[in-house]
């Protein structure tokens, strides 16, 4: 029986920006989110500095020895509000703890920072990604028409 690899958290290097925007398509493309190429542009290297370094926001990984395997991204909306973004998990890890470890990282750096609410969207063809928001406490609040694609958002009180 072989063992699973252990998994770290932690921010993102700048090198492995790279590796993360490709996860991070991958899994959006498995879902047929809506034009997600035009929806990545927050991830283009001109703007990850931008969106993703403190007080701003932040972006973690999760990672084995060699390969990314997750990642979640946190975006100020607020003063008091934060968006959880790019939760993403490859599909050999998502009957794992990495969306969990991930969303422990998120909330814990949300609440040190001083967030007290948490937005978060999935599309409507994304139902692990809503059920792990459910499960998570997050509560949906509105659904909205994009491109044709119903997408939820939901809330969460830190």
């Amino acid at each position: 029986m072989s063992e699973t690899p252990a998994i770290e958290i932690r921010p993102i290097e700048p090198d492995e920006w790279e590796a993360a925007v490709e996860l991070v398509r991958k899994t959006l493309g498995e879902y047929d989110a809506y034009d997600f190429e035009a929806n990545l542009s927050d991830l283009q290297p001109d703007r990850t500095e931008e969106l993703y370094e403190e007080p701003k926001g932040r972006f973690w990984i999760a990672k084995t020895s060699d390969t990314i395997v997750g990642t979640a991204g946190l975006r100020r909306e607020a003063d008091r509000t934060c968006r959880l973004v790019r939760l993403s998990v490859h599909s050999d890890h998502r009957r794992s703890d990495v969306v969990q470890s991930l969303q422990a990282a998120f909330e814990e750096y949300a609440k040190q920072a001083g967030y007290r609410r948490v937005i978060a969207e999935a599309t409507a063809r994304q139902k692990p990604a809503a059920n792990f928001l459910e499960s998570a406490g997050f509560i949906e609040f509105k659904r909205t028409l994009r491109q044709k694609i119903v997408v939820v958002t939901f809330e969460k009180v830190l």
